[in-house]
């Protein structure tokens, strides 16, 4: 060993995934703030959840041209921010609904 510590370059996430991502997280909380608002329960809850998801995948796809250009993998469109969509979704509706309607 030489003694230097190994320098591994970090991979920094490139702006438009970065930009996509976040884009995600705004929708995902504006659908659990609809859904809480509108006392929505079970599977219609769901749906919502999932319908607001399935447009951001078509406003990356289709709608914003600088976004459609940039993303050269497919499988980017809709698994970018999947996971921390349905998280913050799933838990601002919950948190709405119960400082609304269980009180």
């Amino acid at each position: 060993m030489s003694g230097k510590v190994s320098e591994r370059p970090t991979v920094a996430p490139q702006p438009i995934y970065r930009k996509m991502y976040y884009i995600r997280v705004v929708f995902a909380f504006l659908a659990g703030l609809i859904c809480g608002a509108l006392n929505v329960v079970g599977v219609l809850g769901l749906a919502i959840g999932i319908g607001v998801f399935i447009l951001t995948y078509l406003l990356f796809r289709y709608g914003i041209k600088s976004i459609s250009e940039s993303v050269k993998d497919p499988k980017k469109f809709y698994m970018t921010g999947i996971f921390s969509y349905f998280l913050i979704w799933f838990v601002i509706w919950v948190v709405f609904f119960d400082i609304l309607w269980m009180s």
